[in-house]
C-alpha cells in the first residue's frame, strides 16, 4: 500500500480544515486519507489520488456489499469531485466556518470498536460474581439502528453479531444467577453456565475487534 508523502497529507489537511470533504463534519484526528483510486487497482500514490475523510465515510467507501447491493456505491470520479467541490468552498467561502459548529463526536463504527474493547475487558473477568457489570451492547445496536451494520461486508457482519450473539447469552445467563440464593439449589449450575458463557464470549468479541479495526485501517 503506498502511503502520501507527509507534506502533501499536511497540505490537504489544512486545506479542507480538517473536515471530511463527504459529510463537511470537522472530525480532528479522527481523518483519514484515502486513495481515491485504490492501489491494488492501479491508483496513484500521489496527493491528487488522496481524499480527506472522517472514519465514516472511509468505512461506507469501503463496505460496500457488491454480493447484496444496497443504496449506491461511491466511484472514484464522484470521490474526486466531492474533494474538489469541498476544497473549493474551503477556498472560496471561509466565512461558513463562522457558521459551523464543531462536532468531535465519533461515529456509529468508531464507538463499536470502544464498545468491543470494554466488553473484551468484561470479558477477562470470567467469575461472574466478580465481573462487575453485563456486556454492553447499546453501539452496536444504535449501528444497526444508523444502518452502519448492513452495509458492511458479509464476513464482517457475521462476525460482530457472532459477537454480540455470544455475549448477550452470556448477559442471559449472568442475569439468571440472580434468580437463585446463594448456595441454593440450581445456583451452583448457573454460575457455571455463566462462567462458560463469558469464556465463550472472549474469542469472538477479540475476533470482531481485530476484524473491524482491520476493516477501518485498510485502504488508507
Amino acid at each position: 500500500m503506498s502511503r502520501f508523502k507527509q507534506e502533501d497529507a499536511d497540505k490537504l489537511m489544512v486545506a479542507c480544515h480538517r473536515r471530511c470533504c463527504i459529510c463537511h463534519r470537522f472530525c480532528g484526528v479522527k481523518m483519514e486519507i484515502d486513495h481515491i483510486i485504490q492501489s491494488a487497482d492501479d491508483g496513484l500514490g500521489d496527493i491528487t489520488n488522496g481524499i480527506a475523510v472522517c472514519f465514516e465515510c472511509h468505512a461506507e467507501i469501503h463496505s460496500y456489499n457488491d454480493h447484496h447491493p444496497r443504496g449506491r456505491k461511491f466511484h472514484p470520479e464522484e470521490l474526486r469531485l466531492h474533494k474538489e467541490q469541498w476544497l473549493t468552498i474551503c477556498q472560496s467561502q471561509p466565512e461558513i466556518f463562522n457558521l459551523a459548529s464543531i462536532t468531535l463526536g465519533v461515529g456509529p463504527l468508531q464507538s463499536l470498536i470502544d464498545e468491543l474493547e470494554f466488553n473484551i475487558a468484561v470479558a477477562q473477568h470470567v467469575s461472574p460474581e466478580l465481573q462487575g457489570c453485563l456486556f454492553m451492547d447499546n453501539q452496536f445496536r444504535k449501528a444497526i439502528q444508523d444502518g452502519a451494520i448492513a452495509i458492511l461486508k458479509d464476513d464482517l457482519k457475521h462476525s460482530l453479531i457472532a459477537a454480540y450473539r455470544i455475549s448477550g447469552r452470556a448477559n442471559q445467563h449472568i442475569s439468571g444467577i440472580m434468580h437463585h440464593a446463594i448456595n441454593s439449589e440450581g445456583w451452583s449450575e448457573a454460575v457455571q453456565r455463566a462462567t462458560k458463557s463469558i469464556q465463550d464470549s472472549s474469542g469472538p468479541l477479540s475476533r470482531a475487534h481485530g476484524a473491524l479495526l482491520e476493516f477501518l485501517r485498510s485502504e488508507r
